[in-house]
């Protein structure tokens, strides 16, 4: 188990005029030749990507009655029939609550380049701000292979890491908790393998984009791995997404730990020791005698991770970010007596 320095944490140009007009196209659930594209993701600053003077968004409803908010470029005709097709898609799609919160952008490939900041080879691009994906209204006519459909998917796990917690990271950079857990980003991070929220250079090494990359493959399970080979997913990761979709992680659990120190001659150490299997924070508290004076000490994997020396038995220690090693990492807390007796309690609050 590592631990994660706070500084560690890291955590538009308007659309040019189309030349003549477009027409939007029903979209079709094509699995892509390559899943080879760019996208980008946007979480602050500027403004959010917007095609000059959309048309006004309208509500229609998945199969299942969810309500998604889609609005057309202006370079295309408004088409409900086509609108209608990417919803159906959507709904089709492993989702929470979190696909009635979506805005759905529709426009034509280069426009959607323009709109998401202008690099060539953007296809798409999300904002965690608004909570709008831009995707093309037609399909792609790529060299390489991607379709639509596969773009939309990949697009909508940005989504998905926007209404997820993974504390005290940012889901949409490291992934949501079981995935990011269980690939054990945060220790990759502080290796120096992973660079989470990177856009340009290290955007195959940044943990968000494979986690997006991921979500596609719930959808497209027999795509090559384009990302690190750090995150390529198992069977076990794709399953531990499907459960950060639809069972998210929400709250940290809590463990309290008892004994009793006696008189002279009994022991003076106590150990307790608790299964560590996702990142996150972590909190050791001890309550004991108010006159005695009891140490708490916490160790995994044969290491020292932090030890107190109070002069009552009220001592704490606490980590923003406790990283494992290993996807299951035993920590061990000991409590120790230098002075008094009587009965205490240690609290243990842990991601999971």
């Amino acid at each position: 188990m590592r631990f994660l320095a706070p500084a560690v944490l890291l955590g538009v140009l308007m659309a040019p005029a189309a030349a003549a007009a477009r027409t939007p196209e029903p979209l079709v659930d094509l699995p892509p030749q390559t899943t080879r594209f760019a996208d980008r993701v946007i979480e602050g600053g500027g403004a959010p990507p917007r095609a000059r003077a959309a048309a006004a968004a309208r509500p229609y409803a998945t199969p299942d009655g969810t309500s998604v908010s889609v609005e057309f470029s202006p370079s295309y005709p408004e088409n409900p029939e086509v609108a209608q097709t990417y919803v159906n898609f959507l709904g089709s799609l492993p989702h929470g609550t979190e696909l009635a919160r979506l805005k759905l952008m529709l426009a034509p490939p280069d426009e959607v380049r323009s709109t998401c900041g202008g690099v060539e080879g953007v296809l798409a691009c999300y904002d965690g701000r608004t909570h709008t994906m831009v995707v093309p209204g037609e399909q792609i006519e790529s060299e390489s292979g991607v379709t639509t459909s596969y773009v939309v998917a990949h697009e909508y796990g940005h989504h998905v890491a926007a209404y997820r917690s993974n504390p005290p990271f940012t889901a949409m950079d490291w992934g949501p908790k079981f995935w990011s857990s269980y690939t054990k980003v945060c220790d990759k991070v502080l290796a120096g393998r992973l660079v989470p929220g990177a856009e340009g250079r290290f955007y195959t090494a940044n943990p968000g984009e494979s986690w997006a990359e991921v979500y596609a493959r719930l959808k497209y399970p027999d795509e090559p791995w384009r990302f690190t080979r750090l995150l390529k997913p198992d069977a076990a990761a794709l399953g531990v997404a499907q459960r950060d979709v639809l069972q998210p992680w929400t709250t940290p659990r809590r463990k309290t730990f008892t004994g009793t120190f006696g008189g002279r001659g009994t022991t003076d150490v106590h150990r307790f020791a608790f299964p560590l299997t996702l990142d996150g924070g972590l909190r050791v508290t001890l309550h004991g005698p108010s006159r005695a004076k009891y140490d708490i000490g916490v160790s995994s994997l044969g290491q020292t991770r932090g030890k107190t020396r109070g002069n009552a038995a009220r001592d704490k220690l606490s980590w923003r970010a406790a990283c494992r090693q290993r996807r299951s990492e035993q920590v061990t807390v000991t409590v120790s007596r230098r002075q008094g007796s009587g009965k205490f309690s240690v609290d243990v609050t842990y991601a999971g």
